[in-house]
């Protein structure tokens, strides 16, 4: 008796599992009813940093029309002759030039400066680049905003749409510089990138 009562419960479970199928199947027509949307044009936004350098403010995109990344030069900039034992200082300045219609804050950050010597040079390891941020290009020149710094260490920045902000670079020649490596020279790459916050 009791494997028939056990039976029976297990019929009625099965029973109402099979009415609440039906159920379901019941209402799924109902999800599958048409009705008329308005929809809007979607529109994608462009994702657009521009890099302006200290002498010549011309202004490039930091991302080329065929998606590789810009280059900019400081090379014109008083960067030049470096003498033991000082500094000379170059800036870039970048704009969040993002046509989005909220929101569209950006975070840039520069990468651990790399440092190549010429032909023929040695002159790459006593070369010391120190990275901070600013708000205008004029800052650079000023040896106290390096004070904190870090050599190669990343500097980063936040920046708010259509906002502008700043990377200073100090370049420092070590004092104890051998004098055969007078009149070499060497080249600095520092990385920037840019991410959507």
């Amino acid at each position: 008796m009791k494997s028939t009562s056990t039976l029976k419960a297990t019929g009625l479970v099965l029973i109402a599992v099979v009415l609440a199928l039906l159920t379901v199947q019941g209402s799924y027509a109902l999800w599958n009813t048409a009705a008329n949307a308005n929809a809007g044009k979607v529109t994608a936004a462009d994702f657009q940093v521009s890099l302006t350098d200290t002498i010549t403010t011309t202004s490039t995109n930091m991302t080329l029309a065929n998606g590789t990344a810009a280059t900019l030069a400081l090379s014109t900039t008083p960067v030049g002759v470096v003498i033991p034992g000082q500094s000379t200082y170059a800036g870039v300045q970048l704009g969040n030039d993002t046509n989005a219609g909220g929101d569209f804050t950006v975070q840039a950050t520069t990468g651990t400066p790399v440092i190549s010597n010429s032909a023929g040079s040695a002159l790459a390891p006593h070369l010391i680049i120190k990275v901070v941020a600013a708000t205008s290009l004029q800052q650079c020149s000023t040896p106290a905003l390096y004070a904190t710094a870090t050599s190669s260490a990343p500097a980063t920045m936040e920046l708010a749409k259509s906002a502008k902000g700043v990377f200073c670079f100090q370049v420092t020649l070590a004092a104890t510089m051998p004098a055969n490596l007078s009149g070499q020279s060497a080249a600095v790459a520092i990385p920037i990138t840019v991410n959507q916050v």
